[in-house]
């Protein structure tokens, strides 16, 4: 827990680097949609029911390609929630560009797991550890000519 102390100082540290503070509101992450390529995957936020899909209990989402369908489990605390959609955003990617193919770099199952885990739970610290950086890439991204 940050206390109101270090969150002024962190708001003046930031006034004084020029960085625009984070305007602080609950985006739902159910029924939204990523758009990745040339396609729409759909995200749902589900209760799994492990006895009829393809989700295990230490499982917190899962890629369904065939169905354009990323799905997440419900509940999750907010760093697991993160973890869980940079970690299934990955798989959709790699399985875009083809590295997942039949003589792909991940081809193989158990290295493609082993790649996005590492991936995304890296992504998850940086931006953790850089909150600025968020606010500095939607910033960049929003300039003309882009």
């Amino acid at each position: 827990m940050v206390s109101k102390f270090e969150q002024e100082a962190i708001a003046f540290a930031k006034k004084k680097e020029g960085i625009k503070p984070s305007v602080s509101r609950k985006i739902k992450l159910h029924n939204r949609t990523l758009k990745v390529g040339y396609r729409d995957i759909a995200i749902q936020v589900i209760k799994p029911d492990f006895l009829k899909e393809n989700i295990s209990s230490s499982d917190y989402g899962q890629y369904l390609p065939k169905q354009n369908r990323i799905e997440i489990q419900a509940q999750q605390q907010p760093l697991d929630e993160v973890n869980t959609v940079l970690h299934e955003l990955l798989h959709v990617i790699i399985n875009d560009i083809g590295e997942t193919q039949k003589g792909g770099v991940l081809s193989d199952e158990e290295t493609e797991e082993k790649f996005i885990y590492n991936a995304a739970n890296c992504l998850s610290q940086v931006f953790r550890d850089n909150t600025w950086l968020l606010d500095y890439l939607q910033e960049q991204f929003k300039r003309k000519g882009n």
